[in-house]
């Protein structure tokens, strides 16, 4: 008994503080806690040395000595443990080393915190000061609608120095009631900075068999089972620095990743979700008769479709996603009376909706965060951010997503192939179901028309035609229907006077949105000063590019990878310009066409000169919306080659003579001017 005292004490020591129990700080409505580190934990302590032969033994700017959690999942204990050391070997980067931020959510979980503290010269200083941690409720989703509920922690070291290592050590107790449970825990096992241990941790039931997903190289976890519990320990010693080459695929991340859950099959989640999905009840009045009025169009396609833009349209998004407000909706009766909701709110309202109309829809859930990866995680309740509708239309799935404003095209044509997978909730489920591409495709893409042609005065007509369809036209008609059409003018005529330099808008800028087609078309307007450069005294050239290729022939950040490359919404992307000259002037340019291809896109450029000016004509067909890591390298090569292309000068001849008589004119037009404002004044 004396020594496991003295082994206790040792250990309280050792955290820097003892604390005879949990000691409670108000902080306004919030609270949290410090104490010791729960019975369960079996802590690793901090070497004293990096270990030479481990990446970061050359003291790179950043280094992470030690990173683990550890999870009690047993019955009537919810606790996740976190301790976290780092090292900072650049001055630039004190302030952040300095601060830390610890989040947790009020209204289901408690935080203890157990060590601050600072390794300076080899000894171990207490940095824990209760009194100078401040909570906040932060709200960092309101910006996007959303708010959690969430508290974070703050806490801030003074005198953090070049060398110090950093160890904070705490608790978050209580998991969403919501979810019953259905958790899985998980750890990124290596990351940006070389980090010398990381581990794992979980502990369940006895008896219970474990689920694992791994990625990215993670280690097996080692299973252990033991009279008071199951166990399954993750340990990856001496990681080098992950490249984050950024520009992935939704349901990629470079990471060693490890996840684990209570073995349990997809069936188990819907019997978890369809309590949360109950009869909805009677409808508003409104409502039922808006449901009458569709009901009397010809085809479920297009009964669906004004459903749909009616959700998507008249009720906007917010969430509170707070308690059992995260995962169970409102009553659609609600969400349609406030009109706002979040995503399941949405879903549940236009199941309903569907259904009172006799098309078969139910909600489903999905992943608009990790995408397709989804398909081999551990089924659990936690698995997904997000959910949408299936509807049925002639037996075969229609897939919609009612957060999506001002949609266009008929419901169903949107591509939702991104997201992956999703587990409809409708008894009987047992898999998740892959979400297929739209058939016939979605007919996405941008094309631009751009003719530029002598105006009086020496001056330069431009007309510019936009045509974007599919996600294109989305995105754009939301851009429309939340801005003032004035600030959006200025900002297109700013476009051009950054290429063009001076101009005037001619004309107001026109829009038709043709939603049924899902086609939305911009007609600008403008009269340019001087475009041309004088390259020389008989020379003239002008810059141009294609912008209606510049998204899906954007190169990305890291041009060296190993992971796959995000590339764009599969569909035709066109620009095309058509520039008049004045009669005598000669091209210094002859006719040529460059194409390039690759498995996920193909491009051409044709240059086209006549005798009063060029048709010059780009193309761009994207078939994929990522390129694979084995294929990147080639296919980079390739859209490196179409980035450069963009891009074209035209360079003219100009009779002397012609020029001369240019000068003149335009001369002459600048003192009528300047006349005409005299006589003005």
């Amino acid at each position: 008994m004396a020594m496991r005292m003295l082994l206790a004490a040792a250990c309280l020591l050792l955290s820097g503080l003892a604390w005879a129990g949990d000691t409670e700080y108000q902080r306004g409505d919030y609270k949290f806690s410090v104490g010791p580190v729960p019975a369960f934990v079996q802590r690793h302590e901090v070497p004293a040395q990096w270990d030479p032969k481990a990446a970061g033994a050359d003291r790179p700017p950043w280094r992470f000595w030690l990173y683990e959690r550890q999870a009690d999942r047993r019955s009537g204990r919810d606790l996740l443990f976190t301790d976290y050391a780092y090292e900072v070997n650049s001055a630039s980067l004190l302030g952040e080393a300095g601060r830390y931020q610890l989040d947790f959510n009020p209204g289901y979980q408690t935080l203890t915190i157990h060590d601050v503290q600072l390794r300076r010269g080899g000894q171990w200083q207490n940095r824990l000061d209760p009194e100078k941690i401040s909570l906040a409720r932060r709200e960092t989703g309101f910006e996007k609608d959303m708010a959690d509920g969430e508290v974070s922690a703050l806490i801030v070291l003074d005198d953090v120095r070049v060398g110090d290592v950093v160890r904070i050590a705490f608790t978050v107790a209580g998991s969403n009631p919501i979810l019953a449970h259905q958790l899985t825990d998980g750890a990124t096992l290596s990351w940006g900075s070389p980090v010398l241990d990381s581990y794992l941790r979980v502990l369940a039931d006895p008896g219970t068999q474990f689920a694992t997903h791994l990625e990215n190289g993670a280690p097996e976890g080692v299973v252990s089972n033991r009279a008071d519990a199951a166990e399954i320990a993750f340990h990856r010693h001496g990681s080098a620095a992950i490249d984050n080459e950024d520009d992935y695929p939704v349901w990629y991340q470079p990471y060693p990743m490890a996840l684990v859950s209570a073995r349990r099959s997809w069936a188990d989640v819907v019997a978890w979700a369809l309590p949360l999905y109950p009869d909805p009840g009677a409808l508003p009045a409104d409502l039922e008769s808006r449901i009458a009025e569709w009901s009397r169009l010809p085809t479920p396609r297009e009964r669906l479709t004004a459903a749909l833009r009616a959700v998507q349209d008249e009720v906007r998004y917010f969430g509170v996603e707070m308690g059992e407000n995260t995962h169970k909706p409102a009553p659609p009766a609600d969400t349609w009376r406030n009109r706002r909701g979040d995503c399941k709110d949405k879903a549940y309202l236009l199941s309903t909706i569907l259904r009172r109309m006799d098309i078969a829809a139910v909600p489903a859930l999905t992943s608009m965060d990790r995408g397709r990866s989804i398909g081999g995680y551990t089924p659990a309740a936690s698995a997904f951010d997000h959910v949408i509708v299936r509807a049925t239309l002639d037996g075969k799935p229609v897939w919609v997503d009612a957060t999506m404003n001002q949609a266009g095209g008929a419901a169903g044509s949107t591509d939702l192939s991104r997201y992956g997978y999703a587990l409809p909730v409708l008894a009987g489920t047992d898999a998740l179901q892959a979400i297929a591409p739209p058939d016939p495709p979605d007919a996405s893409g941008v094309d631009v028309s751009e003719r530029l042609s002598p105006a009086d005065g020496g001056k330069v007509a431009l007309e510019v035609v936009s045509v974007y369809r599919g996600a294109s036209a989305n995105g754009n008609r939301d851009r429309f229907a939340s801005a003032r059409l004035d600030d959006i003018s200025r900002g297109y005529a700013d476009f051009y006077r950054k290429r063009y330099g001076q101009l005037q808008e001619s004309a107001p800028l026109q829009v038709r949105d043709d939603r049924d087609s899902n086609t939305l078309t911009i007609t600008e307007h403008y009269l340019l000063d001087s475009p041309f450069d004088d390259l020389d005294a008989n020379t003239r050239a002008l810059d141009v590019y294609a912008d209606a290729l510049s998204a899906p022939a954007s190169l990305p950040k890291s041009m060296v990878r190993s992971g796959p490359l995000y590339l764009a919404v599969p569909g035709e992307y066109r620009h095309r310009i058509d520039l008049v000259v004045p009669k005598g002037w000669e091209a210094k340019f002859g006719r040529e066409t460059e194409e390039y291809k690759a498995a996920a896109f193909d491009y051409t450029r044709e240059v086209k000169p006549r005798a009063d000016g060029v048709a010059i004509d780009y193309r761009m067909k994207v078939r994929e919306y990522e390129m694979p890591a084995a294929d990147v390298a080639a296919e980079l090569k390739e859209l490196r080659k179409a980035s450069d292309n963009l891009s074209a000068r035209l360079q003219y001849h100009v009779p002397a003579s012609l020029d001369a008589g240019e000068r003149d004119k335009r001369l002459q037009d600048l003192i009528r001017d300047a006349m005409n404002e005299g006589a003005r004044k």
